[in-house]
């Protein structure tokens, strides 16, 4: 696996590449390469792999475990900890927290402003239509969806407010959640409430 530095070290871990084999053996359970064995399709295998990986090698660094094959890493509670998972294309990303956590990981591409209706309030969307940032819409996406992974009463992503902030070189800051652009990625987390 090659990580992808973050912003957020302390709390999060992003990867790219597929976990071989022989890798899998010596990050996973026989239980879990068994589970990972019932997706059909090997993309959707190497997905729940990838960012469980992630994980893993996350918790190794905070102290969480010291042999990943003992870790079975749950939604959203793994060990005492709130975890949260996400994957885009060939990358993986997981971030643990004392209290609960959003993280979102995006390849970026183009999102149609149209959209935004689907996901934002209309004083949202106007917030949006503020900024520069190049691939905006994709910012605001991914804020979204980290800070709806956080949250428990909400029913879609369009009823949970978030506030812009500011706007930086590389990423938005919201009340609940910042995003940074990081290659060809985007990537949302959760800001603690404490």
């Amino acid at each position: 696996m090659n990580v992808i530095a973050t912003p957020w070290p302390d709390r999060c871990l992003v990867v790219t590449a597929p976990i071989t084999p022989s890798r899998a053996d010596a990050w996973f359970s026989e239980a879990e390469r068994e589970q990972a064995n019932t997706f059909k399709l090997p993309k959707r295998r190497a997905e729940w792999l990838l960012v469980r990986a992630a994980a893993k090698q996350l918790a190794l660094q905070l102290g969480i475990t010291n042999d990943p094959r003992t870790l079975t890493v749950e939604r959203p509670l793994t060990a005492g900890w709130y975890v949260s998972l996400s994957h885009s294309g060939n990358y993986a990303g997981a971030a643990f927290a004392r209290e609960p956590i959003g993280l979102d990981v995006q390849v970026v591409r183009e999102i149609a402003e149209w959209s935004t209706h689907l996901f934002l309030s209309d004083a949202e969307t106007e917030e949006m239509r503020t900024c520069a940032i190049e691939h905006r819409v994709l910012h605001f996406w991914c804020a979204k969806e980290a800070a709806f992974k956080r949250a428990a009463d909400y029913e879609t992503m369009k009823q949970l407010p978030l506030t812009l902030i500011e706007q930086r070189g590389d990423g938005l800051l919201f009340d609940k959640v910042e995003t940074v652009r990081i290659g060809e990625l985007i990537v949302a987390l959760t800001r603690p409430t404490r």
